[in-house]
């Protein structure tokens, strides 16, 4: 699929994600003692916070100016909702303080450096996490993105 920018998305011809059931073994799961860099210079072992947290992860977020992360970017399930679903997360940021979340972080595999640009040209309001050795997607057995093989 051939775009002029990231936000130029048609997204009736972008799959729709399905259930595969691929993280059906999540639910009920304590969160292991991993610790992840953060794009606020902090590390956060996600099992000792206390309050409720808010996590979203996502596969990858791309650079203005760099369209196709990959030749088959557009047929990975969700990938190109990486940024909007990013900014999403940044302007409902007061009304999850609001409903009681004590912390909110994004989560991706990529490394800290890129993601803390990307968190501060999106001006978010929260850190993002870094699992670039990939310690909590082994450790919660989660399958990884086809653009990350």
């Amino acid at each position: 699929m051939s775009q002029s920018s990231l936000t130029d998305v048609d997204w009736s011809k972008i799959p729709a994600p399905t259930d595969d059931g691929g993280a059906a073994h999540l639910t009920g799961m304590t969160i292991p003692p991993v610790t992840l860099r953060a794009t606020n210079d902090t590390s956060v072992t996600l099992s000792a916070l206390k309050g409720r947290t808010v996590v979203f992860a996502y596969p990858r977020t791309g650079e203005p100016g760099k369209i196709g992360l990959v030749d088959d970017w557009d047929m990975i399930p969700g990938a190109r909702g990486c940024t909007p679903q990013t900014c999403a997360f940044r302007d409902l940021f007061a009304e999850l303080k609001a409903a009681g979340a004590a912390e909110v972080f994004g989560l991706s595999t990529q490394s800290n450096a890129y993601q803390t640009e990307m968190a501060s040209r999106l001006h978010l309001p929260f850190p993002v996490l870094s699992d670039e050795a990939l310690e909590l997607t082994h450790t919660l057995r989660l399958r990884r993105c086809r653009s990350q093989a």
